[in-house]
């Protein structure tokens, strides 16, 4: 009997305040080729004093379940409390799965041995000529694959045998960002092995405004200096304008990009680089006020 036959699998999606989303994720789930009878399907409701819009289809093997302590770390964690899975799936609510997603993502786990699987994220744009701020998206988000060869991968599409967590340990709930990094971190340390598969492919949209891409970076620079201990005002500096030149670089090589997309998307990256340069300021001199960031 094969791996994609004997296993139980629990996919667990966070959600908070995006109904219309959760709704077309679920209806994508709907029709994964993997055997309907073989995964359930967790939604973590991280606002659970709102109740979901009443025209939602919730198919049969879903479950809906609420989670008030702030933060999609959270939110996992409890979904992998209520979990029945020998096989946990990660999927962000804005994400829709191809039909082979699930299944695709077992076989590479049987085949290459592997205890964690990170699928591709392949982002869809509102229009042909893209946004600034999806310029940035296109050149720099969801690098999945650059990922793995670090030992980390993003929550958005990653799969996880459960006697990973059962070693060591769930998300950090602590962490408003970065949380999934510092789990894959832990447990490709320990020895789990972490693995690339572009089978197990989900769209994400991009963001399409600055606002949104800056709200992102003063979070993601906030989770930063919580994973790396960091506390004083330029510690820690040096690593977000470190990686200037390679990315530079790499979006050089962009064949896929078009000249006005790769200066647009350098413009932002510069412009992103400077807000997270002075998240890291305030965090330093105004921590509380700093810590309220909009989720």
């Amino acid at each position: 009997m094969s791996l994609c036959e004997q296993l139980k699998v629990s996919v667990i999606v966070p959600t908070y305040r995006d109904w219309a989303g959760l709704e077309n994720c679920l209806k994508a789930l709907a029709l994964q080729r993997y055997q309907r009878g073989g995964y359930e399907v967790l939604v973590v409701n991280n606002a659970p004093q709102e109740a979901p819009p009443a025209g939602i289809h919730w198919p049969d093997n879903t479950q809906l379940i609420g989670e008030a302590t702030p933060g999609s770390y959270a939110a996992r964690n409890r979904g992998i409390d209520e979990a029945r899975g020998e096989v946990l799936a990660f999927l962000d609510a804005d994400c829709l799965p191809e039909p082979e997603w699930l299944e695709a993502a077992l076989i590479c786990m049987e085949n290459q041995g592997a205890d964690l699987v990170a699928g591709q994220i392949a982002l869809t744009y509102q229009c042909e000529r893209l946004t600034p701020a999806e310029c940035y998206e296109k050149a720099f988000a969801f690098r999945q694959a650059q990922n793995v060869e670090r030992g980390v991968a993003v929550t958005a599409n990653l799969i996880v045998r459960r006697e990973v967590f059962d070693a060591v340990g769930v998300f950090n709930e602590q962490m408003m960002s970065g949380g999934d990094f510092e789990f894959t971190r832990r447990a490709t340390t320990a020895g789990f092995k972490l693995v690339y598969c572009p089978e197990a492919l989900v769209r994400h949209p991009a963001r399409n405004t600055l606002a949104s891409l800056a709200q992102k970076a003063r979070r993601v620079s906030a989770g930063s200096m919580a994973l790396h201990g960091e506390t004083g005002a330029l510690q820690g500096s040096g690593r977000v304008l470190g990686n200037l030149g390679n990315d530079l670089r790499e979006l050089l090589q962009r064949s896929d990009m078009s000249w006005r997309e790769r200066s647009w998307a350098l413009g932002v990256l510069i412009y992103l680089k400077g807000v997270k340069l002075r998240q890291r300021l305030a965090m330093r001199f105004n921590p509380r006020k700093a810590r309220e960031l909009p989720r």
